[in-house]
């Protein structure tokens, strides 16, 4: 195995493979970012999440960046957009590339990273899988935070364990601690993993504590560094004290409570819309303690309530964590604001590339074991934070895009498992080899064995022909709300934008079928009794 500080005996930090490797990985998202722009009416119309992102951006440039009220969502990604906008405008394609730039920059950290801590043959393996991720490059054309989150949970790693050892070491230590500070504010829960690496600075070598100590301290300088000031800030406007933001207690219920399945559930009182989640889950708390709450307040109730449901009903606890863990490292991407299977008719490069979750998971099974059998600082580091992740996962619930930062160190991990592997055959060790093929065959039937049956496209499609109303194309709009409705003919939502379409377009008789359909699936509603009386009327029937 490489010493840890020989990047800086004479080896030169960026080598002819990592430019290869960013090259190839920047020029297959440029692709998919070209294929989108040409077939994707979401290239510029923003749902959920996204048209949040998009929304408090454009306040903050307009409103200013000290805001109004503390921070309900992560806000780094909404302040990055602001900058970007204030510089370029909403040109959403040059967005788009931008994170593609940061995917390139993470496979060749990811390539770097396996070199130093393994050989340069596990990185150039672990740096391909990242390069290659449908999925990553799936995330990099959407306007959701995940590029940067991936990204800046790479490059915290890449700073705790490339300069190592070497005369900078405090500097890349603040740097680690600034990247992971900014990590933080992505997604709360990386939170969690700070007294990890702490501990893991501090007690990987105990004939050097006293150095540990000193680097624990650089790196949390860094992460106080940035933390202080959205505290400072989130006092400012609030008179509270929150570290990053006040959603974690309505999250964690959201995971544990009577009707959680392991992945997002909606709630009776909360619109599953961002722009009114906060206020509903503030009215509803209100409402059950019969007081106003601050914001923090509201978080902590509904922690409280979750806790009561675990108290309350532990196996059924133990059940749902259970599903938890099988949706995570399930093959399947469980969709969120957009479906990955979906969006693989709008790029070419979706529908080749042939690595996804199934390649990876198996080997990161692997990887882990032999990770525990190393005890070295770098080994440590990558086992324990990997773990702390999926820990901190596990407590909310699952999206695909909840997995995603932490996939860059999943790749350098299976990259590793995989190697190892080889490494076995080669050697001819072949009870170990053995193992590790049918341990890795094992987990590859496992991560592929559905947890809930796939979201079918009705919803997707639904979307589609909103953004496509939205862009004043009906024709396309008229069909793809008919192919929602061909997966299932009694979907509400998809019947009643049909027919209020087919009404601006003055197509009557059309309208009157929809129309009559809802009310088959619909008896009592009022809107399609009135527009059949309506155009009955017109039509002097």
């Amino acid at each position: 195995m490489p010493a840890t500080d020989n990047i800086f005996q004479g080896q030169r930090l960026f080598d002819r493979t990592a430019a290869i490797l960013f090259l190839a990985a920047f020029a297959v998202r440029a692709l998919h970012i070209f294929f989108i722009s040409q077939n994707s009416p979401f290239i510029d119309v923003l749902p959920g999440d996204l048209g949040a992102y998009h929304s408090w951006a454009k306040s903050i440039v307009s409103q200013g960046w000290i805001g109004k009220d503390i921070f309900y969502q992560d806000p780094l990604y909404p302040y990055f957009l602001a900058m970007v906008y204030t510089l370029i405008g909403e040109k959403f394609v040059l967005i788009y590339l931008l994170q593609a730039l940061l995917g390139a920059v993470t496979a060749a950290m990811i390539y770097l990273a396996g070199k130093q801590m393994f050989s340069k043959n596990t990185g150039l393996v672990s740096g391909t899988l990242f390069a290659f991720y449908a999925p990553a490059i799936f995330f990099d054309g959407l306007l959701l935070k995940v590029s940067l989150s991936a990204f800046l949970c790479m490059a915290c790693f890449c700073l705790l364990i490339i300069f190592r050892g070497s005369k900078q070491q405090w500097r890349s230590l603040i740097g680690a601690g600034i990247c992971f500070g900014l990590a933080v504010l992505t997604r709360a829960n990386f939170l969690l993993l700070a007294p990890v690496i702490v501990a893991v600075l501090v007690f990987s070598d105990f004939r050097k504590i006293r150095k540990g100590v000193v680097s624990a301290v650089f790196f949390t300088a860094g992460t106080v560094m940035i933390l202080f000031p959205v505290v400072l800030r989130n006092y400012y406007v609030s008179g509270s004290l929150v570290v990053t933001t006040a959603q974690a207690g309505q999250n964690f219920f959201i995971g544990q409570n009577p009707r959680a399945t392991g992945t997002y559930i909606g709630l009776p009182f909360v619109r599953p819309d961002p722009l009114y989640e906060r206020l509903d889950f503030q009215n509803e708390a209100q409402r059950r303690l019969g007081k106003t709450l601050s914001p923090p307040e509201v978080s902590q109730y509904w922690f409280a309530q979750g806790m009561a449901f675990i108290r309350e009903n532990p196996t059924a606890f133990l059940r749902l964590t259970w599903t938890k863990f099988r949706l995570f490292f399930n093959n399947y991407e469980m969709p969120d604001n957009h479906n990955f299977y979906f969006h693989k008719k709008y790029s070419h490069v979706l529908n080749l590339l042939p690595v996804s979750f199934y390649l990876v998971g198996p080997f990161f099974f692997v990887g882990m074991v032999a990770l525990f059998r190393e005890r070295r600082f770098e080994t440590n580091l990558l086992f324990y934070s990997q773990l702390a992740y999926i820990v901190s996962v596990l407590g909310f619930y699952v999206f695909s895009r909840y997995r995603m930062p932490v996939i860059p160190l999943f790749c350098l991990t299976a990259g590793y498992g995989t190697l190892s592997l080889l490494s076995n055959i080669k050697e001819n060790k072949a009870l170990s080899a053995g193992i590790k093929l049918g341990a890795a065959a094992i987990i590859l039937v496992w991560v592929s064995i559905p947890v809930f049956e796939p979201f079918n496209f009705g919803h997707s499609y639904v979307d589609e022909a909103i953004a496509y109303e939205l862009k004043n194309n009906p024709e396309k709009a008229v069909e793809s709300y008919r192919q929602a409705l061909e997966i299932n003919p009694e979907y509400l939502r998809a019947l009643e934008r049909l027919g209020r379409l087919q009404l601006r377009l003055g197509a009557y008789g059309e309208a009157k079928k929809t129309y009559g359909k809802i009310l088959e699936v619909r008896a009592d509603s009022p809107e399609a009794k009135s527009v059949l009386f309506l155009i009955s009327r017109k039509s002097g029937q």
